[in-house]
């Protein structure tokens, strides 16, 4: 039980973390030769992204990896490398149409991978196309008073805003909230795609850093539902468990992004 825990955990910040690019990001040019821009799009919107992720807090959460978005059909995979114990393990997570899949080879027997499985309402990831293509820097400029420098072909918006409404997981119908501090560094290449965030989110109590560095537009990686007979297992019991438990209550999340996660309900 206590593997399986770890294992909800983690994908849980999955979840969390994708839908946290949407937030942040969507806070916040032009012209140069492709050939030396390899996340180049050439005006044209992206239809899916690779990013790497490294997330902490001021807790014991600590995870990195990979995300694969498909922003056209809003399907979602992670592999993550967590630490249990001694050494670091490997979780897998994807959503595919309304349902959530949740694995780690430690929980393999003699058929393969076992899969936790749960229906979920997940938001359609389309609108992150065109903010990834260029962001509304002229916004963040406006709004948050960012501070602007280029570094070779990049462009990097560095801004702080406060008082900014956060919260954490709670099993409260409605979870306090209070004021904290938001920092952000949004990177930008030669044509003004995103090519790198990174924000930190500071309450009272508790700290929330998110590194996102993009790897790759339109990868060629399909994001599909595991073997049937291997996605078996409930997993909403084990999730609902773990955020009544209190184990994520050193994420530290926008209060918005905390509604809307309410919304994304299992089952």
């Amino acid at each position: 039980m206590k593997s399986k825990r770890r294992l909800v955990s983690w994908s849980a910040l999955v979840i969390s973390v994708v839908l946290l690019i949407a937030t942040v990001v969507s806070l916040s040019s032009n012209s140069s030769s492709s050939r030396v821009d390899s996340l180049a799009l050439d005006g044209r919107t992206p239809h899916g992204v690779e990013l790497a992720l490294s997330l902490s807090t001021s807790g014991s959460l600590r995870t990195s990896g990979t995300i694969w978005l498909d922003l056209t059909t809003s399907a979602a995979r992670a592999t993550l490398l967590v630490p249990v114990l001694t050494a670091a393990t490997e979780f897998d997570a994807r959503v595919v149409g309304r349902r959530i899949y949740l694995t780690s080879p430690n929980l393999a027997n003699a058929a393969g991978p076992v899969w936790y499985v749960d229906n979920l309402q997940w938001p359609s990831l389309r609108a992150l196309g065109p903010i990834l293509l260029k962001p509304n820097t002229a916004l963040l400029t406006l709004l948050a008073n960012a501070r602007i420098t280029h570094h070779g072909t990049s462009t990097i918006y560095e801004m702080k805003r406060k008082n900014i409404s956060l919260g954490t997981f709670s099993p409260k119908a409605k979870s306090p909230t209070l004021p904290g501090i938001l920092d952000l560094i949004l990177s930008t290449g030669p044509q003004g795609e995103v090519t790198a965030l990174w924000a930190r989110l500071t309450s009272n109590s508790d700290t929330t850093t998110v590194n996102l560095r993009v790897l790759a537009y339109n990868p060629r990686v399909s994001i599909t539902v595991p073997t049937t007979s291997n996605a078996t297992v409930p997993a909403g019991p084990l999730l609902n468990q773990l955020v009544k438990s209190g184990a994520l209550g050193s994420l530290v999340l926008p209060a918005q992004l905390l509604q809307l996660l309410s919304h994304a309900q299992l089952g």
